[in-house]
């Protein structure tokens, strides 16, 4: 197994783990700050096949995780 490959695997570990824990304890937002990281990891991922380099992939996948994060914490502050 590359390295990089199981990079991945801890980092998404880790992410699932604290989305688990946000979860499990009724914390919002860290359940978001878990899901954010594993949306990032994800997009990051599938702009892989497009090519450039590791850093504008992560640019755009936690971008747009950090938007999902803020958003959430946002619509859960004013929700209940």
């Amino acid at each position: 197994m590359a390295a990089y490959t199981l990079l991945q695997l801890v980092e998404v570990a880790i992410a699932s783990l604290v989305m688990l824990v946000g979860v499990l304890e009724g914390w919002q937002a860290v359940a978001l700050l878990g899901g954010g990281f594993l949306i990032g990891k994800a997009i990051l991922n599938i702009l892989s096949p497009e090519g450039g380099s590791v850093y504008r992939r992560s640019a755009i996948g936690y971008g747009v995780a950090a938007v999902f994060v803020l958003g959430g914490a946002i619509i859960a502050r004013f929700a209940g």
